[in-house]
């Protein structure tokens, strides 16, 4: 770019797109499964709504990220908003549960091409030495729209109809293809590629240690969208909805300090201290009886989590050259779905056996491992 101004037209509209995609899509996510057992499926095909999701977000990811390499990244995010948007029309129409989840398996190939596009298309427009501070904003349209989303879908639910949850849900879809059109993507330099490998572009080998580090955070978020709602009914906690607005906004407020952290001092010491703030935020939840201490929580997974996060991705973006930036988000992304994969099916598992104050306090740890891992990382940069 000629000059290092982050937020022109192009980002702005990104960024608007972004958030649209992940509102109208998470706020399904808490629905589909009791929709479908209303379809008298078993409780086993009912968890197989997440888990032919992720197989189809996955997949598809290295054949995207293939094709960002030298191809334009506008087509392909425009094409995906817009699958999203048929995808999710077809919904109400389904009453044969194999069918309704192949439609699940194709949304989630829709979904992992738009996000691993617009997170591409939106690296070429940030300033390379301003990468973690654009990271950071541009991924806020990312952690609030995954957070607040579930209630926001829970809601529509309860208070109107699975046909007014789904033409939102659309509706949203829409807008997102709408401000797609303001963003304008310059093409990719054409340069020699190698061949298609299909395992070397599912898992790009160079970021490894971020996507291991995002399998390993994103237990603790998948512990929040799974069990906090029940979570709150258990404690009488009757206003649970200021844990996701205090915890994007605190996440929000924080991002223009966390982003110049990162560029400053690199990806270690801002990852340490977020990630240990992600660990005091889910000890705190768990002994929370009331609204304050819903609230610090809150304040805590919002500069922990939400800030573990955007560094992550940028991290994964950086040990890669700008002709991987594609493959690179794809890795991320898919680690991000690994991640909610084994913690909804692992800790739903767990949940049988013991109590949620104790899974909040169990799958704290995580943030602990990935402080010792991102330490040791440190230390061994720095014998080099």
């Amino acid at each position: 770019m000629p000059n290092k101004k982050i937020f022109n037209r192009s980002f702005l509209f990104l960024f608007i797109s972004n958030f649209l995609v992940f509102i109208g899509f998470e706020m399904l996510l808490p629905i589909l499964p009791a929709y479908l057992l209303s379809m008298n499926a078993s409780s086993i095909q009912a968890g197989l709504v997440t888990t032919v999701f992720t197989i189809g977000a996955v997949l598809i990811r290295p054949f995207a990220g293939y094709y960002l390499i030298d191809n334009k990244r506008k087509s392909l995010a425009v094409g995906a908003s817009a699958a999203l948007l048929i995808i999710t029309f077809i919904y109400p129409y389904l009453n044969i549960v194999w069918l309704f989840l192949l439609l699940r398996l194709f949304h989630g190939a829709a979904w992992g091409v738009s996000t691993t596009a617009n997170s591409t298309m939106v690296v070429d427009l940030i300033p390379k030495s301003r990468l973690g501070e654009g990271m950071g904003y541009f991924s806020v349209s990312t952690t609030i729209g995954a957070i607040i989303a579930p209630s926001i879908g829970i809601f529509i639910y309860n208070s109107f109809s699975f046909d007014i949850l789904i033409w939102s849900s659309a509706a949203l879809s829409l807008l997102a293809v709408i401000a797609l059109q303001f963003v304008y993507s310059p093409a990719p330099e054409k340069r020699e590629k190698r061949p298609f490998q299909f395992w070397d572009m599912i898992f790009e080998k160079e970021v490894w240690f971020p996507a291991l580090l995002t399998v390993i955070t994103t237990l603790g978020f998948g512990a929040i969208i799974t069990f906090l709602v029940l979570f709150g009914q258990q404690k009488g906690l009757e206003h649970i909805f200021l844990f996701f607005l205090v915890n994007a906004t605190a996440a929000t407020l924080l991002r223009p300090f966390t982003g110049k952290w990162y560029d400053k001092k690199g990806p270690w010491q801002i990852i340490i201290v977020s990630a240990i703030l992600g660990f005091l935020s889910l000890v705190v939840l768990s002994y929370a009886d009331n609204d304050l201490y819903l609230i610090i929580a809150a304040i805590l997974f919002g500069a922990g989590y939400g800030t573990v996060m955007p560094c992550l991705q940028t991290w994964a973006v950086q040990k890669v050259s700008e002709q991987k930036s594609g493959a690179a988000n794809a890795t991320f992304f898919s680690s991000f779905d690994v991640g909610v994969g084994i913690s909804a099916f692992g800790l739903g598992f767990l949940a049988e056996w013991i109590s949620l104050e104790l899974i909040f306090r169990f799958v704290s740890l995580s943030f602990i491992i990935v402080a010792v891992l991102v330490y040791k990382d440190y230390r061994n940069q720095k014998k080099r």
